[in-house]
């Protein structure tokens, strides 16, 4: 349901990223300036515990605003029902079912939106990045599961569930590592930049290590590191290749933790998609780093209060 709110450039709204491993809030408008923006862990003994963090969060921000707050805007890793609960996420059962916009909206005295954190990165992409002027715009947003979006004549496509499915869980690798979905060989289970940097720890001996470090060392010219990601950027490609045959993309985009892995990392990735697409998805999508970086889910999540059209 779109929220009637008089809005401009100078009022904001409070967009929360619910992802997989963290969850982000910041203050965004129109134009996609983001301000304040914090960070903290998406954990909690239960849902309803959960909320209460980010309600917490919320209203230190909000405390703080400048300008008008015209609402909320969630978007939740995973399928989120039409009442703004998670429904489903194989890295977040605990989180399943918690009313996080009855709550949130109780808590706050907000009119409060959710949608899928996919679509999310998808629309801020569209609206701010390389989604802009794409007639058929499909967005991989991979951070701790690997989502898709697609935008299509200016809409966000809605195939099942609210979204297109979860089509992060393409099979890619049928001998492949089973994946928190239950299934083996996904997408996600080989991108997921949390499985990267698990399996970088393991190759160098080494018991904490994250993402941005395993990136860095690329940079640096560290070999298992460069490795890595070569491998992965192959995956995607892969990945990336086989939605192009069924969604007929003129534009892809790599969004989330994984659009910053790297020249050679996307170098490997144009390179597996030229090498598995067929000839005539090839001919229509090129394949692209997005430009909205980290914050595109919370830019995405704004985008969807301040750009109702395209929802």
């Amino acid at each position: 349901m779109v929220i009637a709110i008089k809005m401009n450039d100078d009022t904001d709204v409070l967009a929360i990223d619910i992802g997989g491993s963290s969850t982000k809030l910041a203050l965004v408008n129109r134009l996609g300036k983001i301000k304040n923006w914090q960070s903290f862990p998406t954990s909690a003994a239960n849902g309803p515990a959960f909320v209460d963090k980010i309600l917490v969060a919320s209203r230190l921000l909000l405390a703080d605003a400048a300008n008008p707050i015209t609402g909320a805007a969630v978007a939740i890793a995973g399928f989120v029902s039409a009442d703004g609960a998670l429904d489903f996420n194989a890295n977040l059962p605990w989180l399943e079912g918690a009313p996080i916009t009855r709550q949130l909206s109780a808590g706050l005295g907000l009119p409060v939106k959710a949608d899928c954190d996919s679509n999310a990165a998808c629309l801020a992409e569209y609206i701010f990045g390389q989604g802009q002027g794409a007639g058929r715009f499909l967005c991989l947003t991979g951070g701790t599961g690997l989502g898709v979006g697609m935008m299509v004549g200016g809409k966000l496509l809605r195939v099942a569930h609210g979204c297109m499915g979860d089509a992060g869980h393409v099979i890619v690798s049928p001998n492949g590592p089973e994946c928190s979905c239950g299934g083996h060989g996904c997408a996600e289970a080989l991108l997921s930049t949390e499985t990267l940097a698990r399996r970088y720890a393991g190759m160098i001996n080494r018991s904490a290590i994250d993402f941005r470090n395993l990136v860095a060392d690329a940079q640096t010219g560290v070999p298992e590191a460069c490795e890595l990601l070569e491998e992965a950027g192959r995956w995607l490609g892969i990945a990336a290749a086989s939605l192009a045959s069924i969604f007929l993309p003129d534009r892809i985009a790599v969004a989330g933790g994984l659009s910053h892995a790297g020249n050679d990392f996307m170098a490997a990735a144009q390179n597996s998609f030229d090498q598995h697409a067929g000839r005539f998805p090839l001919s229509r999508a090129s394949l692209v780093r997005a430009t909205t970086g980290e914050h595109a889910t919370l830019l995405g999540a704004a985008a969807s209060i301040f750009y109702p059209e395209h929802l």
